[in-house]
C-alpha cells in the first residue's frame, strides 16, 4: 500500500485544524467532505502526473501544476469550497 502524497497530508493537517474549531454536526460534515474531494483530487493529479508534489519531471514526462481554481460544490448539508488543481502541458485536460 502506498502512502499518500505530501500535498494530500497538507490538505489533511489543515482540515483537522478547521474540524477541530466547529461544533456543529453540519459544519463538521462540511469540513469531512472538503477534505475527502480535496484528497481524492490531489491523489488522481499525482497519478495523472506520476510523480508527487514539488518532484521534478523526469526525462519524457508532461505535465505540471499550475495553481488552483476555488470550486464549489454542493452535497447534502451544503455547499463547499474546494480548491480545483489546474495542470498544464499535460497534453490532454485534467478533470
Amino acid at each position: 500500500m502506498r502512502s499518500l502524497s505530501k500535498k494530500s497530508k497538507k490538505v489533511i493537517e489543515k482540515s483537522m485544524k478547521e474540524f477541530m474549531q466547529r461544533n456543529s454536526l453540519v459544519e463538521l460534515t462540511k469540513v469531512g467532505a472538503r477534505m475527502m474531494i480535496q484528497i481524492a483530487l490531489e491523489e488522481e493529479l499525482r497519478a495523472f502526473l506520476g510523480r508527487d508534489y514539488y518532484d521534478r519531471r523526469s526525462a519524457g514526462q508532461e505535465g505540471s501544476r499550475a495553481g488552483s481554481k476555488p470550486r464549489t460544490i454542493k452535497i447534502g448539508c451544503g455547499d463547499i469550497e474546494i480548491e480545483m488543481p489546474k495542470v498544464k502541458d499535460a497534453g490532454g485536460p485534467f478533470h
